[in-house]
């Protein structure tokens, strides 16, 4: 028997925001960025709105692949109100609590001064 038997959900909490990563990225038209990446309008479209809730895992690798990301960074996760899971459940590391900015807007309104400490902290950590 299932460990948490009690706790089955019947609608998804688990789904993929692009959202998010189109934010983080600086695409301000999702749609079009994903059609120009070769996906369909109609897959684009349902995956910036949220309409999907059966990625095959070709789209989840292609989605991937477009993003420079892994499937956990396309993934969020939103525990159900009236459950009683457990904080410590790891699909916890999949919540995004945290408002994303546009890192294009960030930029900016940064100083000159700013944007050469962002430029050689990113290259730090980009090994370049």
């Amino acid at each position: 028997m299932c460990r948490n038997a009690l706790i089955l959900i019947v609608h998804p909490m688990l789904r993929i925001n692009l959202q998010r990563i189109c934010k983080v990225r600086g695409v301000e038209r999702p749609t079009l960025y994903l059609q120009s990446c070769g996906l369909t309008v109609t897959t684009a479209t349902r995956a910036v709105k949220g309409e999907y809730e059966n990625f095959s895992m070709e789209t989840i690798e292609r989605l991937c692949l477009i993003f420079h990301c892994t499937p956990n960074d396309l993934l969020e996760w939103t525990p159900p109100k009236s459950s009683n899971i457990p904080e410590t459940e790891p699909l916890y590391a999949l919540r995004r609590l945290d408002k994303v900015s546009s890192v294009s807007q960030l930029i900016n309104n940064a100083s000159l001064e700013q944007l050469e400490k962002m430029e050689q902290i990113i290259k730090t950590e980009l090994g370049m």
